[in-house]
C-alpha cells in the first residue's frame, strides 16, 4: 500500500502538470524539472513516434512527439519497461510463504484500482480540457449491445480456458518447488479474495474496469495494441521473468482486440469475465 501511495504522490502531479503545460500550448519549466529534462528532447520523441508506429498493431495511433501529454505518458511508460528490467536483473522476489489477509489485501486493491483510474481520467484531460461527456467518448466507454457483451464474455471465457490449459502444461514442465514458487505471489492474494462472492467479485471487477480503462481505453489509442499490452504486462511485476508474463501478454492481446473491434466496455467485460471463472472452478 505504501508502494501505491508514492506512486499516487509522483504520477498524478506529474500528469496534471503535462495537461496544463498542453492547454497553455507550452511546455512548463515544472514538468521539464519533473521528468528530469527529459521531454525536452524532441529528437527523443521523434525517434520514438516511428517506433510506436513500427511496432503498432492497430489502426490509428495517436501518438504526437509534438503533446506533452503524450511526451510525459512516454516517459512514464518507459520508467515502467526499465523498473520491469530492474526488477528482473535483481532478481527481486516479493512472494513470501505467509498468507495475505483480506484486510491487508484489499486497502492495496482498491489503492491500485482508483490510482489506474485516476491516472486515465486525468492524463486525457478531464477537469481540465474535457468534460464527463468528452472523457467517456475518449475511453470509449459505452454500453454494449447483447451480442457485444455476448461475443466478451465468450472472449474472456476462452482466455481463461486457453490460460488454464497453459498453466497445466508449464505445471508439468518443471519441477513441483520451482512452479509454486513462480506461482506463489498469485496464489497468495488469489486465495485473500476467494472466501465468498463478494471478494470475488471485488478481484474481478475492480482490476478490470480500472486496468481497462487506463491501459485499453486511456493508452492504447495513443500508442497501439502491442506496446500498450506490452506495457500492462511489464507493470505485474509480481510474475518476474517467469511463463505467467507472456501467458499474461497474450491474454492481453486479447483484451486489446475487444478495444479495437468494439469499445472498451467490451474489454472490461472480458476482464471480469477472466477474473471471475477461477473462483467458480475452485468452489
Amino acid at each position: 500500500m505504501v508502494e501505491i501511495v508514492l506512486l499516487t504522490v509522483c504520477i498524478l502531479p506529474l500528469i496534471i502538470t503535462a495537461n496544463l503545460a498542453e492547454a497553455h500550448q507550452r511546455l512548463s519549466p515544472f514538468l521539464a524539472v519533473l521528468t528530469f529534462g527529459i521531454v525536452k528532447f524532441s529528437g527523443l520523441w521523434l525517434l520514438f513516434a516511428q517506433v510506436v508506429k513500427r511496432l503498432s498493431w492497430s489502426t490509428g495511433v495517436g501518438f504526437d512527439a509534438q503533446k506533452p501529454v503524450h511526451r510525459t505518458a512516454a516517459f512514464l511508460m518507459i520508467l515502467g519497461f526499465l523498473n520491469f528490467g530492474f526488477t528482473i536483473l535483481i532478481n527481486e522476489s516479493t512472494s513470501e510463504d505467509a498468507p495475505v489477509a483480506l484486510a491487508e489485501a484489499l486497502p492495496e486493491l482498491l489503492g491500485a484500482g482508483a490510482l489506474h483510474l485516476a491516472a486515465a481520467c486525468l492524463g486525457v484531460g478531464w477537469l481540465m480540457r474535457r468534460t464527463v461527456a468528452d472523457l467517456l467518448e475518449r475511453l470509449d466507454l459505452r454500453r454494449p449491445s447483447l451480442k457485444e457483451a455476448g461475443i466478451s464474455i465468450v472472449v474472456g471465457g476462452g482466455l481463461w480456458l486457453m490460460t488454464t490449459a497453459l498453466v497445466a502444461i508449464w505445471e508439468r514442465s518443471v519441477p513441483a518447488e520451482v512452479f509454486l514458487r513462480q506461482t506463489a505471489e498469485a496464489q497468495r492474494y488469489f486465495a485473500a479474495f476467494s472466501g465468498s462472492v463478494i471478494t470475488a467479485l471485488l478481484l474481478a471487477i475492480i482490476p478490470a474496469v480500472s486496468e481497462e480503462v487506463f491501459y485499453r481505453g486511456a493508452l492504447q489509442p495513443i500508442f497501439g495494441v502491442l506496446l500498450s499490452s506490452l506495457f500492462f504486462t511489464v507493470t505485474h511485476t509480481q510474475y518476474g521473468l517467469t511463463p505467467a508474463t507472456l501467458i499474461l501478454f497474450v491474454v492481453s492481446l486479447g483484451f486489446a482486440w475487444l478495444r479495437s473491434r468494439y469499445h472498451t466496455s467490451a474489454a472490461i467485460l472480458a476482464h471480469a469475465v477472466f477474473n471471475f471463472l477461477p473462483y467458480l472452478a475452485g468452489s
